[in-house]
C-alpha cells in the first residue's frame, strides 16, 4: 500500500509539474509578474488622487496635480492589455528560443490590426483613433491570446526555415529583420482576414467577440466565491507534493482576477463605487498572513531545537509572504500530519474575507497593488483599518488551526531529539 501511494504521488508530481512548468503557463505567469511596476505606478497614482483626509481631493484639484495623477492611471492600467501583451510575448519567445524583439514586434501589429478604429468628434473636426477601453482590462484577454498565439506562430515558421536567410557577413539587426519578414507578412495577412470576417458578423471585431463569448463568462467563474476556493484549496494540495502551487495556478488566477482587478482601480482612481468583491488583490492579500501565523506559533508554542529554529530562520520572510523556509524546514511538504490545516488556512481565510465584505464589515478591495503581504499595512493599503483588522484575525484564526497539529510535531521533533542526543552520550 505505502509504495502504491508513494508511485501515485510521484507520478502526480510528474504530471502537475510538467503542468507547471508549461511554456504557455509559464509565459503568463512570468509576463504577468513582469508588469507589477507598471501596476504599482497606477496604483500610487490612484492612492494620491483619492487619500481620504477631509478636503484632499479638493486640494489636489485646485493646485493642478489631480490631473496629472489621473495622466499616471491612464497610462499605465488604462493600457495594462498593451504592457500585457509585451510581457507575454517576450516570456514566451524567451521559451521558445526565439528572438524577442521580432516577436513582440509583430504582437503589437496583430494586436492592433485586430483591435477596431473608431471616429470621434473633436471640436470641429472629426479623427480616427483607437477607443482606450479596448486598450484596457476589456482587451486584455484578446492581448494575451494574441501574444501566445502569434509567438507560437511566429516560432512555428521560423523552425520550418520560411524565412529569409542572409550570409552570416550581414549585420545582426539587418539579418533579424529579414528573417522576421515573412512570418510577419503570413501573420499580418491572418489578422487582417480575421479583422476582414469580424466585420461582417454582429460583433464587428474580435475584443467583442472575445468579450462576450468568453472575457465576461470567465470573469463571471472568477466572481464565484467558489471557484476561488476550489483554487485556492488546489493550490495547497500542490504545495503538499512539493510543486510550487502559486505558481502552478497564477496563470488560471490572474487570467480571471486580473481584469476584475483593473476594474476595480478605474472605479477607485474616479471615485467611483468598486464593482467586484473578488479580484487578484482580494486574493493576494485576504488569502491571509497565514505563514507569518505559522512562524509565530512555532516561536510561541515549540520546544523542540528543530522547530524553534525553523520559526527562527522564517519569522522574517513570513511577515512579507514567503514559506519556503517552512515549507521545506519542517518540511510541511508530503508531510500528512499538515496537510488537513495547510490545505484549509488559505480556504478559510478567503471564506472569512468574502463574508465579512458581503456583511459590509470591510470595504471592497479598491485595486490597489501592494507588493507584499504584510499584516495589518497590506490591508490598510489595499481597503482601510478594517480590512488591517480583519488580517490581524486571519492570523489568530490560522495559528488556532495549526496549533493541534504543530503540537504534535513539535512531540515528535522532542522524542527524536532525545534519542539521538542519547545515542550520541554513549
Amino acid at each position: 500500500m505505502t509504495n502504491s501511494g508513494s508511485t501515485l504521488g510521484t507520478k502526480f508530481q510528474v504530471i502537475m509539474g510538467k503542468f507547471s512548468t508549461n511554456q504557455f503557463l509559464s509565459a503568463i505567469a512570468n509576463g504577468m509578474i513582469r508588469i507589477l511596476p507598471i501596476t504599482m505606478v497606477g496604483s500610487l497614482c490612484a492612492i494620491l488622487a483619492n487619500l481620504g483626509f477631509p478636503g484632499y481631493k479638493e486640494f489636489v484639484e485646485r493646485i493642478g496635480v489631480s490631473d496629472v495623477l489621473t495622466l499616471g492611471v491612464t497610462m499605465t492600467t488604462n493600457l495594462i492589455s498593451v504592457y500585457v501583451l509585451v510581457a507575454l510575448a517576450y516570456e514566451l519567445a524567451k521559451n521558445l528560443n526565439e528572438s524577442s524583439i521580432s516577436a513582440i514586434v509583430i504582437s503589437v501589429m496583430s494586436f492592433f490590426i485586430l483591435t477596431p478604429l473608431n471616429s470621434f468628434k473633436v471640436a470641429k473636426n472629426t479623427v480616427s483613433a483607437l477607443d482606450i477601453s479596448y486598450l484596457g482590462s476589456k482587451g486584455m484577454f484578446v492581448a494575451m491570446v494574441v501574444a501566445l498565439f502569434t509567438t507560437w506562430l511566429y516560432s512555428f515558421l521560423t523552425k520550418k526555415h520560411i524565412t529569409i536567410t542572409l550570409p552570416a557577413s550581414v549585420p545582426p539587426s539587418v539579418a533579424n529583420s529579414f528573417s522576421a519578414l515573412i512570418p510577419a507578412i503570413i501573420i499580418g495577412g491572418l489578422d487582417l482576414v480575421i479583422a476582414g470576417i469580424m466585420r461582417a458578423t454582429s460583433f464587428g471585431n474580435v475584443h467583442d467577440l472575445v468579450y462576450t463569448l468568453l472575457q465576461t463568462p470567465l470573469q463571471h467563474i472568477g466572481g464565484s466565491i467558489w471557484a476561488l476556493l476550489f483554487l485556492m484549496f488546489f493550490s495547497e494540495v500542490l504545495w503538499f507534493f512539493g510543486i510550487h502551487g502559486s505558481l502552478a495556478t497564477s496563470a488560471i488566477l490572474y487570467t480571471l482576477y486580473q481584469p476584475l482587478e483593473l476594474e476595480n482601480l478605474a472605479a477607485f482612481a474616479h471615485g467611483q463605487a468598486l464593482p467586484n468583491i473578488i479580484t487578484m488583490t482580494f486574493v493576494n492579500t485576504l488569502k491571509g498572513p497565514r505563514h507569518f501565523a505559522l512562524a509565530l506559533l512555532l516561536l510561541l508554542i515549540c520546544h523542540s531545537q528543530h522547530m524553534k529554529a525553523v520559526g527562527k530562520v522564517a519569522i522574517v520572510p513570513s511577515f512579507f509572504g514567503i514559506s519556503e523556509p517552512m515549507k521545506f524546514g519542517i518540511p510541511m511538504v508530503l508531510n500528512p500530519v499538515l496537510f488537513v490545516p495547510m490545505a484549509l488556512a488559505p480556504v478559510i481565510s478567503i471564506g472569512l474575507a468574502y463574508i465579512t465584505t458581503i456583511l459590509g464589515w470591510i470595504p471592497r478591495v479598491n485595486g490597489v497593488t501592494f507588493p507584499w503581504n504584510i499584516p495589518f499595512l497590506s490591508g490598510l493599503v489595499v481597503g482601510d483599518w478594517r480590512t488591517g483588522v480583519l488580517q490581524l484575525v486571519q492570523v489568530a484564526v490560522v495559528m488556532v488551526l495549526y496549533y493541534p497539529f504543530i503540537r504534535i510535531l513539535d512531540r515528535e521533533s522532542l522524542t527524536e531529539e532525545a534519542q539521538f542526543a542519547k545515542e550520541a552520550a554513549v
